[in-house]
């Protein structure tokens, strides 16, 4: 599992639209304007997660307070919602391996899902269930 570290708040604000769901929504969360790797977004309370990847730039992951699922990277100039339509609580882990990463949340209701990236075609799946450690 990559290390990851919480990213301090930031007074400036960009509100990010609502998404779909995966399993049951979470319910809102209080809002916090959090920017990583230079872009400013409103997350929930639990922040943003940096996660520097081995085969890969760094990504910053978080969750919208509607609970929509969200990331962003060096050169995207945006938060981007993950594909999938996911709705979650928080990001629990991040794997990786030479053929692709994966990232695993938390919904409120204690389910977890995961969504991984195929380096070979650098796409994002949906989001499926899981109850293991490992996506």
């Amino acid at each position: 599992m990559k290390s990851r570290f919480r990213l301090p708040v930031v007074l400036a604000a960009l509100s990010l639209a609502a998404g779909g769901a995966v399993g049951l929504s979470a319910t809102p969360a209080a809002a916090a304007s959090v920017t990583c790797l230079g872009v400013t977004g409103n997350l929930n309370g639990y922040g943003a997660d940096l996660v520097a990847w081995q085969y890969g730039p760094s990504e910053c992951f978080g969750v919208a307070p509607s609970g929509s699922i969200w990331h962003t990277w060096s050169g995207a100039g945006s938060w981007k919602e993950m594909p999938g339509n996911g709705s979650a609580l928080r990001f629990v882990a991040y794997f990786e391996d030479s053929v692709g990463k994966s990232v695993k949340v938390v919904t409120e209701t204690g389910n977890y899902y995961c969504n991984y990236d195929d380096y070979a075609t650098n796409t994002w799946g949906g989001w499926y269930g899981t109850s293991t450690d490992h996506c």
